[in-house]
């Protein structure tokens, strides 16, 4: 790579791949992507329940449910980071080079920028008390969007 900050990122994982022993051992990895999954589904499973509670489909979930499945699926997004860095780490030089990898870490950034201006829009005001806007719906058949995609191409990143 000729590209100095991809070369030092390029480092910097090789280093924490080797540190860890991701990219040393098959039974480290195989945890690691353990973990990596079981993230994915407290991430993925939750929205999805609140993505579809957003656009109508759902409809027997309260604030306070939909409050807790949003804080699990934050906890399945931190473990999805990192065991995702991790994983990468193992092979750093591979993954950073695979077109359908860089556009899932795209997706993923577009599903995390939805979340986040979710997030702020909704401490704005109470969504119980005003009700679902056509703003709502959008930020939730986006995120049904970006989520499903964001799995399917991590799918696709170990067969291509």
């Amino acid at each position: 790579m000729t590209n100095p900050v991809m070369a030092q990122l390029l480092d910097a994982l090789t280093a924490l791949g080797l540190a860890t022993g991701v990219a040393r051992s098959s039974l480290v990895y195989g945890a690691v992507s353990a973990g990596h999954v079981f993230g994915i589904a407290l991430l993925v499973g939750p929205i999805l329940l609140v993505d579809l509670t957003l656009l109508g489909i759902v409809r027997a979930l309260d604030a306070r449910a939909i409050a807790t499945l949003r804080a699990t699926a934050r906890i399945g997004l931190t473990l999805v980071l990192v065991t995702g860095v991790l994983l990468v780490s193992s092979k750093p030089d591979e993954y950073l080079t695979k077109m359908v990898f860089l556009t899932k870490m795209t997706i993923v950034a577009a599903g995390i920028a939805n979340a986040l201006l979710f997030e702020w829009r909704t401490r704005r005001r109470l969504m119980s008390a005003v009700g679902y806007t056509r703003w709502d719906h959008a930020a939730g058949a986006a995120s049904l969007v970006l989520w499903l995609t964001a799995l399917m191409l991590g799918r696709a990143v170990a067969f291509v």
